[in-house]
């Protein structure tokens, strides 16, 4: 019967209910309450039984609470033969071992072959407009056209299907671009796969990630590269030099510099050698200050003190190139500080120069040379 019913209302006083109610009762009831609908048959219970209960423990006052301390237990047996269920048919589908039926608690379930043919009709019904491509199993729409060398073109493609991304592909227009691919691949994996964990984090944020790489279907003669497209970079840093074509403010060829230097900082630290530096192969982020350098197939693991030079060489050439706004200009400009042009012009014609000095120790004669120019480091934006 309901505890706040008519029968609650005219129940015995203390005493008298002390005096009907068995001991052993009693200790199930109330002192050993677990052991109700566990590890021994529910009993049946009277008036007094619940009325000595409520007295001697005020927590079962609340009905609801003393419910929820009598709770039966849940038998999980199979709708279709009766035979005992494993304990994690109260979570997820299970199997019937006795009639093999397949038993699940919801009635909204999804089962995975049917979740996979929705998901190819959903793509075939929203197939975009426009050039796709197709490699390691998804499709790419391309976006746009961001370069054009000698063996690949560049574009920005996006991923198709319920996980879009943007990625920087690379689709070959030459046969030699599979080889190059391949190895691009291997290096970008090996370096971001480093023993040094705090290489491996730095590695994870500076390079690129490899999305895939392969043949392109229904192309049996054509390769593609693909990349996670790095957001916020604007361009390449040739592209920078034709946007500044009368030379670039030194105070921003100084953090360019800065940031290939900290690349080339770990990566020689790691054995490794770029090999292949180039204004094309450096993309510029504007709003942070960031370089991210690309183009690695032509890196080498075991880099001698020859290959770790010529990088830095590369790179003191590139700034020289920023500065002037010409590859073919010779000297640096009249209103770079006299500090700065003077490790510029040393570090991009001598390089014995740049033998002598590791990427952590150009890096130093850097700050120095800017601290003198211009004083301590402040943020100058770059406007594109």
């Amino acid at each position: 019967p309901p505890l706040d019913g008519p029968l609650s209302q005219s129940l015995p006083d203390h005493e008298e209910v002390r005096e009907r109610t068995p001991k052993a009762r009693q200790i199930n009831i109330y002192t050993n309450r677990n052991l109700l609908g566990k590890t021994a048959p529910r009993p049946t219970l009277s008036t007094n039984d619940l009325a000595w209960a409520r007295l001697q423990n005020p927590r079962l006052q609340q009905p609801s609470k003393w419910r929820s301390q009598l709770m039966a237990w849940v038998a999980l047996n199979c709708p279709q033969c009766s035979a005992p269920l494993p304990r994690v048919a109260l979570w997820r589908s299970v199997t019937c071992g006795s009639c093999g039926a397949l038993i699940t608690r919801t009635e909204s379930l999804v089962t995975r072959d049917t979740f996979r043919k929705a998901l190819e009709r959903s793509k075939r019904e929203k197939a975009p407009s426009g050039q796709t491509i197709r490699c390691g199993g998804h499709d790419y729409l391309l976006l746009q056209t961001l370069g054009k060398g000698d063996v690949s073109e560049v574009f920005l493609a996006q991923r198709i299907g319920t996980l879009p991304m943007l990625t920087t592909l690379k689709l070959s227009s030459e046969s030699a671009a599979a080889k190059r691919y391949s190895r691009e691949a291997e290096v970008l994996r090996k370096l971001q796969g480093s023993r040094d964990a705090a290489a491996r984090s730095f590695f994870a944020q500076q390079l690129p990630e490899v999305v895939d790489q392969g043949l392109v279907k229904d192309h049996p003669d054509q390769q593609a590269l693909l990349l996670r497209h790095p957001i916020g970079y604007w361009g390449s840093l040739d592209a920078l030099n034709e946007r500044y074509g009368q030379g670039l403010d030194p105070r921003h060829a100084i953090w360019i510099w800065r940031r290939m230097l900290e690349i080339l900082t770990v990566l020689h630290s790691q054995g490794w050698s770029h090999g292949n530096l180039r204004p094309e192969h450096a993309l510029v982020h504007p709003a942070n200050h960031g370089i991210r350098l690309i183009g690695w197939e032509s890196a080498r693991s075991h880099a001698s003190s020859d290959d770790c030079a010529n990088d830095l060489f590369r790179c003191a050439r590139i700034v020289r190139v920023l500065l002037t706004g010409s590859c073919e200009a010779d000297g640096v400009p009249s209103h770079v500080p006299t500090e700065l042009a003077r490790l510029v012009t040393r570090a991009s014609e001598d390089l014995s120069f740049c033998r002598a000095h590791n990427a952590e120790a150009l890096d130093s004669l850097l700050r120095e040379a800017a601290k003198a120019a211009y004083g301590p480091p402040s943020f100058v934006p770059l406007s594109i």
